[in-house]
């Protein structure tokens, strides 16, 4: 007998078939069958036994073999046995949630298409060009540089522009996924999530576009179907999935106004039937019971040809995708010839081409077998293309699905779970408790056996009980039972060694099933005493990490596909509608999605950095901080705006300012000291040669004294010369005078 709708039709063909509201029930219709595959019955099965034992007490006393053995004896009456459950399942769970809500998981979308890499070379150009002209006309340098952030040197501008270097498109993007995660309540849903993932060893999330807004929310895996030839562990590969729920009439009619009267009728007549049981799989885990209308959404991979060619970016670039569709902003007009003759001889001369590309179709519905007799067909709510659909926007051929998957472990459609192998385990340890409690409630302690034939008739029983209870001697007459052993003996129903050894058992037990999950006491925290050696807690916690750490990778995988979900389909949502999106990233931010014609093809890739939560974070941030600038790395300005609000990124970023702004201070003051240097050097020059200058002319002046010594004393020579020559002549004059007169006297 079949657990959910038993569909007996074929898969239409995708080809040569018209898509209309027939294929897409057929279609829907025929991936349902994979919801009574035997792999999937025993993965819904485990689901709900491990969300039992989760819940503890009764929940964990659900298997016939339990009950039958231990609380009905041979002949079927009830044993005086309680149901006694030690709940170690649900502490392993919440040990997975505790971790995923003190764990921070940071996204951040990295812009992975070419115009991301045509901005950056752009900008760096630019920069580059200013640098040139700086050097060009240095009596514009400094004006240059205080407009625009550039180096000495060409080598200088381009590490100020990798340091600096911001795209302003990843800025707003991330603003804009930010805000999407705060308004689903991304931590909420990632709890949601964990412990799905740890009960059933599947995590889910969605996202969806309603009424001009994304949203997104966890999903429950009983209520998940995929195509169970998948291979990978995340089920992108599957062919189809879907999920199924329960909706009351009033929803249905509200969130669904196209549907007919009879289809209303018929809905509002099985919803007032409260006998009706709901779905015969979960009845006792769906605890709402009758009037609720059951509807299926289904997801399909499909093909659609489209028309595809050569066209340019803003930058002038050549790329090949998607022309003429309501999803792409270029036609035919926009067409180039292919740029390589390869490209033209596989466009066969033709600037365009027809592609077979992915798309993905659905349709959500009630099968006319939910509804029984109250309806013959189909209700059909919605079918179609998807809106929205994720996939890369200049290569449209790979969509995927709304629903976010990965499977803590998994292989050829098999799901297992981390609780798996502790049910066992737990069912032992619950049958042990119960056996010693029933040997506990038979004991009665114990007491002293007398032999009627050996009490004296005359004192009686009461006389000997009385010596007893005073530790009197008490007389016997051994006449009758040979000796006083064979007279007197004791009676005991104690507890014994038996049972004790029980709690043995049970302890051996409850720490293999700490080695299977990988969660040991000093994990939980409830590993006690003061004498527990600080290594061996260490060693513990450190063994159940690495155990633990594929739990992790499953979560932080799905998170990592919900954001870029968010980031793909969520910029396309709010494109078309800006107002929101003004109020998510600002005027500037929606300018900068919305006005670049491209904006629709540039492709994000998230990642996700797997941190401590807010509080320890920052934490740890306050005593980086204070490392910073003892060190001299950070100064106290900085250091205060950031102090018990920041992360490790924030400080990190803070630092390589605030170190560029010392380089350039270093800088300055090298430019500074030099100037100082060559003032300095042309005052020591200028003094040097008016030292020189007055040297020359004390020479000068020397030199024009000692001349005039000289002169003064050639003068005295020529005097004294003169005199002597004057001297001398009047001595000839008078010899000769003499000579006259003595020859006239002759």
């Amino acid at each position: 007998m079949p657990l959910f709708v038993n569909t007996s039709t074929q898969r239409p063909s995708r080809l040569g078939t018209k898509k209309d509201k027939e294929y897409h029930v057929k279609y829907a219709r025929w991936t349902l069958q994979g919801m009574n595959h035997p792999l999937h019955r025993n993965f819904v099965t485990k689901t709900l036994t491990n969300w039992s034992f989760y819940k503890g007490g009764d929940g964990q006393w659900i298997f016939d073999e339990d009950l039958e053995g231990f609380f009905l004896d041979e002949s079927g009456d009830v044993r005086n046995r309680l149901k006694i459950a030690k709940n170690l399942i649900r502490p392993m769970v919440e040990q997975y949630v505790g971790n995923a809500i003190r764990l921070s998981f940071n996204a951040k979308a990295k812009a992975t298409s070419d115009f991301a890499i045509n901005r950056r070379d752009l900008e760096l150009s630019r920069l580059l060009f200013y640098n040139k002209a700086a050097e060009a006309i240095p009596q514009f340098a400094d004006a240059i540089k205080d407009s625009v952030p550039i180096g000495e040197t060409e080598i200088e501008t381009e590490e100020i522009f990798e340091n600096s270097w911001v795209d302003t498109h990843e800025e707003d993007i991330n603003n804009l996924v930010q805000f999407i995660a705060n308004e689903i309540e991304i931590d909420e849903i990632k709890v949601q999530i964990t412990k799905n993932l740890a009960i059933s060893g599947l995590g889910l999330y969605k996202g969806f576009e309603q009424n001009g807004r994304y949203l997104g929310g966890w999903v429950d895996p009983l209520f998940y179907y995929w195509d169970l030839s998948a291979r990978r562990s995340d089920l992108r590969d599957a062919e189809y999935m879907g999920e199924w729920y329960y909706l009351d009439a009033p929803s249905v009619f509200e969130r669904y106004q196209n549907l007919t009267k009879d289809e209303r009728e018929a809905i509002e007549k099985y919803s007032l039937n409260e006998s009706i049981e709901i779905h015969r799989m979960v009845h006792n885990y769906y605890t709402v019971s009758g009037g609720k209308i059951p509807v299926y959404e289904a997801y399909w991979k499909d093909m659609e040809e489209h028309e595809y060619g050569y066209v340019e970016d803003n930058y002038k670039y050549p790329f090949f995708t998607r022309i003429n569709h309501p999803d792409s902003p270029y036609t035919d007009k926009d067409l180039i010839e292919p740029p390589t003759k390869m490209n033209k001889a596989l466009k066969k001369g033709q600037k365009k081409a027809k592609v077979y590309v992915d798309v993905l179709r659905y349709c959500i519905f009630t099968p006319k077998e939910e509804i029984g007799v109250t309806s013959s067909v189909d209700i059909v709510y919605e079918f179609g293309e998807v809106p929205y659909q994720q996939k890369q926007a200049l290569d449209p051929s790979n969509v995927e699905f709304p629903y976010k998957a990965y499977c803590w472990s998994y292989d050829k459609g098999e799901v297992l779970s981390p609780l798996d192998d502790a049910i066992q385990p737990q069912r032992f340890i619950n049958r042990l408790l119960s056996v010693a409690e029933s040997h506990i409630n038979n004991s009665r302690g114990s007491g002293t056996v007398i032999s009627k034939d050996a009490v004296d008739p005359r004192d009686g029983e009461e006389a000997v009980m009385r010596n007893i209870n005073t530790s009197k001697p008490i007389f016997l007459d051994t006449t009758r039972t040979g000796s006083v052993q064979n007279a007197v003996g004791t009676y005991g129903s104690t507890i014994g060694s038996g049972t004790m050894a029980l709690f043995d058992v049970i302890n051996t037990m409850q720490g293999a099933m700490q080695d299977i999950t990988g969660i040991n006491e000093a994990m939980t925290g409830t590993q006690g005493g003061k004498d527990a050696l600080v290594g061996v807690i260490q060693s513990q916690i450190q063994r159940g990490s690495i155990v633990q750490e594929p739990f992790y990778y499953a979560l932080t995988s799905i998170l990592t596909q919900a954001f870029q979900h968010m980031t793909t389909v969520g910029k396309r949502v709010y494109i078309e509608n800006p107002r929101r999106l003004a109020m998510m990233s600002g005027d500037g931010g929606m300018n900068n999605i919305i006005l670049t014609r491209d904006s629709e093809l540039e492709d994000f890739k998230i990642f996700i950095e797997r941190s401590e939560d807010e509080a320890t974070a920052i934490q740890s941030g306050n005593a980086l901080l204070f490392t910073l600038l003892q060190a001299g790395m950070l100064d106290a300005p900085r250091f205060a705006n950031l102090y018990n609000r920041s992360d490790s990124d924030d400080i990190a970023r803070a630092m390589r300012e605030y170190q560029k702004e010392l380089l350039e201070a270093s800088k300055m003051q090298q430019q500074q000291q030099a100037q100082q240097q060559a003032g300095m050097q042309q005052q020591a020059e200028g003094m040097a040669q008016l030292e020189n200058a007055q040297a020359q002319e004390m020479m000068q002046s020397q030199a024009e004294e000692k001349q005039l010594d000289r002169d003064a004393e050639m003068d005295k020579i020529k005097a004294k010369e003169g005199a002597k020559t004057e001297r001398e002549k009047i001595k000839m004059d008078a010899e000769a005078s003499a000579r006259v007169e003595n020859a006239i006297v002759k």
